[in-house]
């Protein structure tokens, strides 16, 4: 069918993880407001209130998604997986080697700051703009509750200087491990850099009309229907130039690109891992 399928071996069935974000429990908190008091009344208050309180907190995780001072417009409901896989797929995404014309902006590029935080942040695309670059590298991981985020380590608080301004989360906690609220509210030591979902940062490179190099890192989901067709259907609606890329760490690298070819995109690997680029190209 293409280059790819002949380079992708047999896989075994990739782990799925948890879409769904938790609620939270406010089982314990009602208690103790009631006490251990068998007051009818009281009793038969809490249990009216619980799942009204329930309801209460599940609208304010929604608002934090929503209400998050986000730059520039988000598309696909920040970016969740609220389809089955692409709604288009095998539609040629724009892209290709043009995308490379003038430079592709990376981390440490003369006169930024050498951080992938500056790199995957609304400034590290202006930047890029300004500085006549066709495009940027964006970083991608994916959320506990399933939404691509721009970031370059799976554990951004152990390298990355962000950190928790509520101190609940554990320096070494994964963004897979994390909901989109939490990885939204973490801040980084620059005090400027912030995750965003990928979905905004599609908003900015729209804004300043320069391309996106997408890079999947290591996340098995990458390589579901689910959410490349999701990410090809993002990157469709709003309207930019991107390539997809991956570090060939081995088969299951090879099924994201393959699965990338699949919904649209123009792949390529990325230096690392002890080798070089190689450009691969649309599926045929």
């Amino acid at each position: 069918m293409n280059f790819l399928s002949s380079n992708v071996t047999s896989l075994n069935a990739l782990p799925s993880a948890p879409l769904g974000s938790p609620l939270i429990d406010n089982g314990a908190a009602l208690a103790r407001l009631g006490g251990t008091s068998s007051f009818a009344p009281v009793d038969a208050l809490q249990d009216l209130m619980q799942p009204m309180m329930q309801m209460t907190m599940q609208l304010a995780e929604m608002l934090t998604q929503l209400m998050v001072g986000s730059p520039s417009t988000s598309f696909g409901s920040l970016g969740s997986l609220a389809n089955n896989g692409s709604s288009r797929p095998g539609e040629k995404i724009q892209g290709g080697k043009s995308n490379y014309a003038h430079g592709m902006f990376h981390k440490g590029d003369k006169g930024a700051p050498n951080s992938y935080a500056f790199e995957n942040s609304p400034a590290g695309i202006k930047f890029a703009a300004d500085h006549g670059y066709s495009s940027i590298d964006i970083d991608m991981q994916i959320t506990k509750d399933g939404v691509p985020v721009a970031t370059h380590w799976s554990k951004p608080m152990s390298k990355d200087g962000f950190y928790d301004p509520e101190h609940k989360l554990s320096p070494n906690t994964k963004v897979s491990e994390m909901t989109l609220a939490e990885v939204m509210r973490l801040r980084n030591k620059d005090g400027q850099s912030r995750i965003f979902p990928v979905s905004t940062m599609l908003g900015e490179l729209k804004k300043h009309g320069i391309a996106g190099d997408l890079e999947a890192k290591n996340d098995p989901r990458f390589a579901t229907d689910e959410v490349m067709g999701h990410l090809a259907d993002m990157v469709r609606q709003s309207g930019v130039k991107a390539n997809l890329k991956s570090i060939n760490y081995g088969p299951r690298s090879m099924q994201v690109l393959k699965e990338a070819q699949e919904q649209g995109f123009w792949v390529r690997t990325a230096q690392g891992a002890g080798k070089a680029r190689r450009n691969i190209g649309y599926g045929g």
